[in-house]
């Protein structure tokens, strides 16, 4: 090979930054003439040789660099350099001029990050990366400054990491048809518990959000970035009292460049509470004119639709980026699915059914038992049954009243601008905004659980002639679904500086501030005034005090079934309406961040230079509950008893990272960092990673490192109410449960390490695997009212009275459970193993491109010890309902293949659920099924509108309509693993302009 090709050659591979993407190098002559240029989307390889034709370039590239990638359509009147940016954007390449009429196409750095330095930086997948020849890697550590690139889960500007990172890139996001960004938790295998869907049973707080659960430790250990900066917490918390960051708030997808998931851990470079790992959300920074896009998606039942649109201009001599969407769902009810109705199954115990029914049930103290309503029957009431002649309650069937899918709509705008001050500093900014309103369905009223009301033996619809005590609800079926209401308004601004220091160094300053209001409302029935109306003592006009009872303004509330057959007292509207009221929450989060970093080379050392980075960082939370005053006065019944509360959260920290070379293929990268809590706790988290090169076609890494999370202000001051379903001596019923804030927590602390490998045996084959640990210690969690009952069970018949449990748990006169109370607590410890392996084959052919990959992630170890010295309980592919985990089935499989030929694409991807275990008291089944579902999407890029390319694009998730495993939970599948929607019809169109 002569000197000249392969210096030619290594240039493909290692230079920096090209003018077709960054301004500050001189513009080469062929680049710089306006032409017009129509290139269709095709195979990459086919494109470049078509701009070289087009403008007389000679343009060098390395085969594996565009081996299965497709270029981007081109058309309209442009100069070369913007033919090239349009053509390579997103496929992780840029151009690099060598003269006036040559360049090269070379491939970015295996995994890259936002680099606010350089505005202009690429992003590239991992998947998309090719291994540099021997010749290279010698020559790319001086031909490529380190400055130019700061990698996710480092400090240090570089171009590579020893820690496994997953990107979420837009391929995936074309593939995958997702439309709402509360999707993108199942497109990572890695990610395991997160509560993505409505569940008004067991989620009931925080319908319209969703977040990241790497690793299934908790939805608040994981830390959520946008472009490396922190986003604030969700204004709500999660019914186990966990608080997170909201993904469905952060920006439009269609700014989305790419996520970069950090799974081993990341406290020591980002933070306490980036315990399992980080999510970093990068924005795409530049764009050429103009692009939007409309999504619309087709299921039984319901239908979704997803808007986007974003423009990219030059402003006062930067890039403004402007995007904004809309995306607004219809219903989908529990009734349009077989596997969500009680009857399906014969309403046994464990679906959505309820001993407290309307018509409902009463206490008769002369028979010292529950008597049916003597209407229970009735044909007019379609959804109360008895489950045998001889059973004492009348029971009701709410399973046709809840959501699948929330009647939902979201609006969001996001921007970015970036822009260089002088010659020496770049400034960035951000602003977003998003507003998401949910309304979700539940039944018509809630179980009474607060209370047992006494209906009078004087009440003229009495059929027992004494006082009872009624087991039941408000309202019955023919009210319909009652309707919770949610309302999110999140806001961001950011914005930072960075230049050059001295020498080789660099300093950047960050400032962030975010915030989330929510406000929600959901009915539910008064303590005081149904007691009243029981009493002939209710209506809006009645007072109680001095009112007779059934006389004037004062009414009645019939509880019977005869109020609505005719047969005896109607309840009118007006008494129905003053006997509901509204928990009216007003929530508030906000987050302010602010830091500083340098970094740069230190000295030389094993053959290469020792980079450093030095930061410190301050940040402070705030978290706020504003309820009704019908809440704080405990006068919901049902929905209970809460104060308001507020806290906030201050802290200090400085930390650091150094990359030290051992020889030429060995790097090994050292940080750490120290928190300090203002007014509480410190602690000091370190990381060590290493990563070998054996020889070209091999990468290994290991990382090892410790985190600590403290409390969050919700677990130290907050007071959560709750009502979770639970087994009572065999009955299933809801709870209503109190958990208290607790100043005395501890922080969480974890020890962590990853084993991993990369191979690339021969061309367009990629393997690669990690092992992964995770001991969590301390962790803090609600109680499970579940063991609380079942030991002052235990207690009560083995004659025990006054136990520890019996104190905690609240019963009726009936012996009915009212309450139970819990505490946030620091349990024993999760510990939790697996392995990561994933791979990816591409390979051109004479008809087109074909690409086939997959993903796997095994659960081998899900350990929980819930105090000190207790037996350590596997939630090993589990559901978890009886402990503090979420649902982890043992194996989730991502794999697919797709083909591209000229303006056609085709993608078929393939999900994989393994079967697990239902561990809920008092099921009949407790295995719930694997589940395998197949999506199929077809792109085709056409010329229709403009001067641009058109992509039409057509598919089906879950192709083959397959429901999900019936699970014995309340709604009869799994919420937190599969998705009740069936198959899914979508159409798209695409248009840049």
């Amino acid at each position: 090979m002569s000197g000249l090709k392969k210096r030619l050659l290594v240039a493909a591979h290692v230079l920096p930054i090209a003018v077709a993407v960054c301004p500050r190098a001189a513009p080469a002559q062929a680049l710089s003439a306006p032409q017009t240029f129509t290139i269709p989307a095709q195979a990459l390889k086919l494109s470049l040789k078509d701009v070289a034709r087009k403008t007389g370039l000679q343009l060098l590239f390395a085969h594996d660099d565009v081996a299965g990638l497709r270029g981007n359509a081109v058309k309209g009147e442009m100069t070369g350099a913007n033919a090239l940016r349009q053509l390579l954007d997103r496929s992780g390449l840029h151009a690099v001029p060598t003269g006036p009429d040559s360049a090269v196409i070379r491939r970015a750095p295996r995994v890259i990050a936002m680099n606010y330095a350089q505005p202009d930086q690429p992003s590239v997948a991992p998947s998309q990366s090719a291994p540099l020849p021997a010749v290279v890697a010698d020559e790319a550590a001086a031909a490529v400054p380190e400055s130019e690139i700061v990698v996710t889960g480092s400090l240090i500007k570089q171009s590579s990491l020893a820690s496994p990172i997953d990107v979420i890139g837009f391929a995936t996001l074309a593939a995958r048809a997702i439309s709402n960004p509360s999707e993108l938790v199942r497109a990572l295998p890695g990610n395991a518990g997160s509560e993505a869907q409505v569940d008004q049973l067991n989620q009931p707080l925080t319908s319209g959000t969703a977040q990241f659960n790497l690793r299934n430790l908790g939805l608040g250990s994981t830390l959520v970035l946008v472009n490396g900066r922190r986003q604030t917490l969700s204004a709500v918390a999660a019914g186990d009292g966990s608080t997170f960051t909201d993904i469905n708030s952060i920006m439009p997808l269609i700014a989305l460049q790419r996520i970069d998931v950090v799974k081993d851990g990341a406290a020591a470079t980002y933070g306490s509470d980036a315990v399992a790992g980080v999510v970093n959300f990068i924005t795409r920074r530049r764009v050429d004119g103009a692009e939007v896009s409309g999504r619309y998606n087709f299921l039984d039942g319901a239908r979704q639709i997803d808007l986007e649109g974003i423009v990219g201009t030059k402003l006062l001599g930067g890039d403004l980026v402007l995007a904004a969407s809309y995306y607004g769902s219809s219903r989908l009810a529990t009734g349009e699915r077989s596997f969500s109705r009680a009857s399906t199954f014969g309403r046994p115990a464990w679906h959505s059914v309820s001993s407290y029914g309307q018509p409902g049930s009463y206490f008769v103290p002369s028979l010292r038992a529950f008597r049916p309503d003597p209407n229970c029957l009735n044909a007019a009431f379609p959804d109360s049954f008895k489950t045998s002649p001889a059973d004492t309650f009348c029971r009701y069937d709410f399973s046709e009243f809840f959501d699948l899918i929330p009647k939902e709509r979201r609006a969001q705008v996001f921007a970015t601008f970036n822009a260089e001050l002088g010659d020496d500093i770049d400034l960035n900014l951000e602003a977003g905004y998003a507003n998401t309103y949910s309304k979700t369905a539940a039944s018509p009223s809630f179980p009474i659980l607060a209370i047992s009301p006494v209906v009078p033996a004087g009440h003229p619809d009495n059929p027992f002639g004494e006082d009872v005590r009624f087991r039941g609800r408000l309202l019955g079926s023919d009210y319909g679904p009652s309707i919770a209401t949610f309302n999110y308004d999140t806001f961001r601004v950011a914005g930072g500086l960075s230049g050059p220091l001295a020498g080789t160094w660099t300093w950047s300053t960050n400032a962030t501030y975010s915030q989330q209001l929510a406000r929600y409302n959901k009915p539910d029935a008064l303590l005081t005034p149904l007691t009243n109306a029981l009493r002939g003592l209710g209506g809006p006009g009645c007072d109680p005090a001095t009112g007779r009872p059934g006389v004037g303004a004062c009414r009645y509330f019939n509880p019977f079934g005869s109020a609505r057959l005719g047969t005896g007292t109607q309840n009118s509207p007006e008494l129905i309406n003053s006997l509901i009221g509204y928990t009216d929450l007003h929530g508030k989060t906000s987050l302010v961040t602010l830091d500083g970093l340098t970094s740069g080379e230190l000295f030389q050392y094993g053959g290469g230079t020792v980079l450093a980075a030095l930061g410190v960082q301050y940040r402070r939370s705030t978290f706020r509950h504003d309820w009704g005053d019908l809440v704080n006065a405990g006068e919901l019944i049902n929905l209970g008893q809460a104060p308001d509360f507020s806290g906030k959260q201050e802290n200090l920290s400085i930390f650091g990272e150094l990359k030290v070379p051992a020889g030429e293929r060995v790097e090994v990268q050292l940080s750490g960092r120290y928190e300090k809590y203002l007014d509480s706790f410190g602690n000091f988290s370190p990381k060590v990673a290493v990563l070998a090169r054996p020889f070209d076609e091999l990468s290994v890494r290991a990382s090892w490192g410790k985190a600590f999370r403290a409390p969050s202000v919700y677990q130290l001051v907050a007071v959560q109410s709750a009502q979770p379903s639970v087994n009572d001596g065999g009955a299933f019923v809801f709870a209503n449960t109190q958990t208290f804030g607790n100043p005395d927590l501890r922080p969480e602390k974890s020890t962590n390490y990853n084993l991993g490998a990369t191979l690339r045996p021969v061309r367009g084959l990629e393997l690669s695997a990690d092992f992964f640990s995770f001991d969590y210690k301390d962790l803090i969690v609600k109680e499970n009212p579940q063991p609380i009952i079942d030991q002052a069970i235990a207690d009560t018949l083995a004659g025990r009275t006054g136990t520890p449990a019996q104190q905690r748990v609240t019963r009726d006169i009936s012996g009915g459970l009212q309450g139970v109370r819990l505490n946030f607590i620091n349990a024993s410890s999760v510990k939790t193993q697996g392995l990561d392996v994933s791979g990816r084959y591409t390979v051109e052919t004479d008809i087109g491109t074909v690409e086939a990959s997959a993903a796997w992630t095994h659960f081998s170890k899900y350990s929980i010890q819930l105090a000190a010295g207790a037996a350590p309980i596997s939630g090993l592919g589990s559901v978890n309902f009886n402990n503090l985990g979420r649902s982890l089935p043992q194996d989730r499989v991502e794999y697919g293949t797709s083909f591209a030929t000229g303006a056609h694409r085709i993608n078929v991807l393939g999900h994989y659920v393994s079967a697990y275990r239902n561990d809920r008291t008092g099921t009949t089944e407790s295995r719930i099924k694997a589940w395998n579902t197949f999506d199929l999407q077809y792109t085709l890029t056409v010329d229709l509108v403009g001067s641009k390319a058109t992509e039409i694009n057509v598919g089906a998730i879950n192709i083959f309509d397959r429901d999900p495993p019936v699970a014995q939970l309340n709604l009869g599948f799994d919420p937190i693993v599969h998705d009740p929607r069936g198959r899914v019809i979508t159409v798209a169109v695409k248009q840049a302009f």
